[in-house]
């Protein structure tokens, strides 16, 4: 079925949508460990984001595996290794310590931004402004995070 401009615009809808609602852990855990509620609920909130940092960082990662799949594209083999290295990147970072984790999450999240523009031309405009938007608010959420999560915290 081809694509018209109404199934065009319904899709763009639908991945504003969802890539918004990737940002409630974020902003929700983001919150958690700047107000500190309760210890047992920063610790919670802070083990969360961390792993969903993770998660979500090999999540983009792997766009460029479904890239580099056409056979078609020009840079298969740079999007493959580019496409595993926020996986590593991310795995290595649960490893430090919160606050440090979630300050190389954001270097992390803004290098996946940087990179996916000028290796991914098959995205559109609309994502483009979408991603930089998410990747805005997540690099705010996770640098709030990284500057109130409490001094010795554990892993």
């Amino acid at each position: 079925m081809p694509e018209t401009a109404s199934t065009s615009t319904a899709w763009q809808r639908e991945r504003a949508w969802l890539g918004y609602a990737g940002l409630i852990p974020f902003i929700a855990c983001a919150v958690v460990i700047a107000s500190n509620p309760q210890p047992a609920w920063t610790s919670v909130a802070t083990d969360t984001l961390r792993h969903y940092a993770a998660v979500i960082a090999s999540f983009l990662g792997a766009v460029h595996w479904g890239v580099a799949a056409d056979r078609h594209d020009p840079l298969p083999h740079a999007r493959l290794r580019w496409g595993i290295m926020p996986a590593l990147i991310a795995w290595t970072l649960l490893a430090l310590p919160p606050a440090s984790a979630f300050f190389g999450y954001a270097f992390l999240f803004a290098a996946i931004l940087f990179v996916d523009r000028r290796l991914l031309p098959v995205l559109d405009d609309a994502y483009r402004r979408l991603r930089l938007q998410l990747t805005s608010i997540v690099v705010v959420a996770l640098l709030l995070a990284g500057f109130t999560t409490p001094a010795g915290l554990a892993t």
